[in-house]
Formats: structure tokens, sequence, C-alpha cells
């Protein structure tokens, strides 16, 4: 029995099948080929390292507007430039052309970001910009030379008219600050050399421990020797004690004498123990309410 001829439609079927069949034997050899690579190829298309470079800070900075738009930030951009298709030199002249175009976009960037700061804390402005620029920031630029990759930051001044309205405010700080230390320190240094004094005069008079009517008693002699403002402020303060008591002590006074008079001797030396005692307490000598009492610095009344 003879061969059935072909119809047309088992030719073109034939035909597909043997283009299907011819297509993907020549996939599989680019495939190997694809997954072998020759020596020398895979050598030669080794990437470069990358190079960096920084351009120089501009003298003149860019002007950002601050909170509420009066004043503004002086902002100076350091930019950062790497790439790994060029060598150093080639990168550090590139870079001269993108420069322009990175103070813009840099400029874009910080505007809304220290918008937000006062304009008295460019150290908030600073860090809100670099923050801005840490997920805005990566700029890639196709150089004819190859692709440039550029890492901002910036450096942020405060406005020369905040400067010059707050530095008297701010020098007055300052000196409070130090005049409060170099207080604390002259204080401690009195009080050092006070006590010392007192230890001193407590052993040459075998006082043993003061107790505290003792060193009411002793402490304006010890700062007389110890600082010339610390005396005179105890002085004054004995003065003032004494003034605040006189009259206590003439009643005392005039009470034993009253008493002696009477003869009632026993009740006159109780009111002169109590005077006695009431002195002590209040840091003064026991005979400061005479006439010719010596003060410490040895003057008489």
């Amino acid at each position: 029995m003879g061969r059935r001829p072909k119809g047309l439609f088992a030719t073109v079927r034939e035909a597909i099948r043997a283009w299907w069949r011819s297509r993907y034997d020549n996939a599989t050899e680019e495939d190997t080929d694809a997954a072998w690579p020759d020596t020398d190829q895979s050598e030669t298309a080794a990437p470069r390292k990358k190079v960096f470079v920084q351009s120089l800070v501009q003298k003149t900075p860019l002007s950002v507007a601050a909170q509420d738009g009066v004043f503004s930030f002086e902002v100076f951009p350091v930019f950062r430039w790497s790439s790994r298709e060029m060598s150093r030199d080639t990168l550090t002249t590139r870079v001269r052309q993108h420069e322009e175009a990175a103070r813009d976009e840099l400029l874009r960037v910080a505007w809304s970001a220290a918008r937000a700061c006062d304009p008295a804390d460019p150290v908030a402005a600073e860090h809100a910009i670099n923050a801005r620029l840490a997920t805005d920031g990566n700029w890639c630029f196709d150089d004819a030379q190859g692709f440039i990759r550029c890492t901002p930051s910036v450096r942020v001044r405060m406005d020369p008219a905040v400067r010059e309205h707050v530095l008297p405010y701010r020098l007055d700080a300052l000196t409070l600050r130090e005049t409060e230390e170099v207080g604390g320190l002259r204080a401690e240094r009195t009080r050092k050399l006070t006590e010392a004094w007192l230890k001193v005069i407590s052993e040459l008079e075998l006082l043993g421990e003061l107790d505290a009517h003792q060193r009411r008693l002793l402490v304006p002699f010890g700062a007389a020797l110890a600082d010339p403002d610390f005396r005179k402020v105890m002085e004054a303060l004995r003065r003032e004690r004494r003034t605040s008591t006189e009259a206590l002590v003439a009643a005392l006074k005039g009470a034993r004498g009253d008493h002696q008079e009477a003869g009632l001797y026993e009740f006159a030396d109780a009111y002169d123990k109590a005077l006695s005692a009431f002195c002590r307490e209040m840091g003064l000598s026991p005979f400061s309410w005479v006439d010719d009492a010596v003060a410490p610095d040895g003057s008489a009344r």
C-alpha cells in the first residue's frame, strides 16, 4: 500500500516542529557558553577600585530661610564624590562640571528642612538638613567618563543679624557661669581657711571640739584671717546680731542692777548668768555690751 501524501496542515506542523528544535539547540549552546566564560574575558571585566574626592568648601555660603522667614541660616555645602569608572585625577577634574547642579539640588533639600528650625539654633538646623540629605542626598551624575556619585553634607552658621542680637546676652550668661564657678572656688577656699584658723585657735586656747556657741563667737576672728570680703560679711552679721539683741541685753543688765541695789544678790547672780548664756547663744562675747569692748580687728568700739 502506498504512503498517503501529507496535507497542508501536516506540512505546516512539521515545519514548526523543525524550527522549534533548531531554536532550542541554539539557546542551549549559548547558555552553556555563558555559564563557562573564557578566562581572559573574566579577567578583563574585573571592577575597578572606587576612588573618592571632596570639593573645597565654598567661601560664599548658601542662604536658607529659617523659621518664620525673617532670618536665614548660612549653609556651607560639603560634597564628597566617588566613582569606579575613572581615576582620582580624572574624577577631580570632572566633578567641577557637576558642582553647580549639586548646589542647586542641595538648596532644594535644605530649604524645606531648615524652615522648621529656630534661627538662633544653627545646630538643630545642621542636624535637620543632614538628616534629610541622608535619605534624599545620594545623587548620581552620568558623566562622559562614567557614573559619578555625590554624597553631600552641610555646615550651618547663624544669621549675622541674629548673632549680633544675641551676642550681649550670651556674654552675660557666660559671665554668670564663670562668676558662679569662681565664686564656688573662692567660697570653698574661704571655708577651708576659716576652718583651719578655728582649729588653730581652739588648739591654742585648749578649747577642744568647738560647739555651736563657741563657733559663733570665733568664726568672725577666723574669717578675718581667711578672706577680706568674708571678714566684712561676718563682721556685719556680728553687728546685726548685737543690734537685734541689744534690747534684751539691756533688760537683763537692768534687772541684775536692780536686784543688786535691792540686796537680792542671788537673783542678781541669776540674771548675770542668764546674760552670759544669752551672749554665748548669740555668738557674742559675754562683755560685748561693755563700752570699751575690743572688736576683732583690734579697734575699740
